[in-house]
């Protein structure tokens, strides 16, 4: 014999009566009252509008405008995701390549901040390029610098719009939010 006490039995002591047993109530399929065919909304509820009734496994994962629910980008994907921005500012493609390539799996959140930042970034090298192949030609054939001056179109527009739409997309970042920039100040190469 052992001085542990016996196990515990799944039934109630021999003194108290048993629990009552309550079947859950009946909510028909996918929540719906008894007698109401699938799909439909409960009555006086408008069909298709947000809030209108139970969620409708039709549409996925999640209602429908909701890409990932509320409140589903913890701290670390947020701080992540300003990282990409803030990065960006500092030391320039770096760093969102590399929060990219890192949680490009993993959090879809990150993934669209840091490849929007590598975006910004690309888009600001092709208009340089693009103005470099314009200007620069004539400026050597003619002999004259004065068309070199063209250059301060690109370099305002990655001076003031870095400074604009990258802190604004740490802001966005840093409240969960999603934000796309214009697409003349980011093309969307890397998804």
């Amino acid at each position: 014999m052992t001085d542990q006490p016996p196990p515990p039995s799944d039934q109630p002591p021999p003194d108290q009566p048993p629990p009552p047993h309550q079947p859950p109530p009946y909510h028909g399929a996918y929540g719906q009252p008894p007698g109401q065919p699938p799909g439909r909304p409960p009555p006086g509820q408008p069909f298709g509008q947000p809030g209108a009734g139970p969620y409708d496994p039709r549409y996925g994962y999640g209602p429908p405008g909701v890409p990932y629910g509320p409140g589903a980008h913890p701290g670390e994907e947020t701080t992540w995701a300003i990282f990409a921005y803030v990065g960006n500012l500092l030391i320039g493609f770096l760093p969102p390549l590399v929060i990219y390539l890192v949680k490009k799996n993993t959090s879809p959140f990150t993934r669209f901040h840091a490849a929007q930042s590598m975006n910004y970034q690309l888009t600001m090298l092709i208009h340089l390029v693009a103005v470099a192949a314009v200007c620069v030609p004539p400026a050597i054939a003619l002999e004259e610098p004065a068309f070199l001056a063209l250059f301060a179109l690109p370099y305002l527009e990655l001076l003031i719009g870095g400074w604009v739409f990258l802190i604004l997309g740490a802001v966005k970042a840093s409240k969960g939010q999603y934000y796309r920039f214009p697409t003349f100040f980011c093309f969307r190469m890397i998804r």
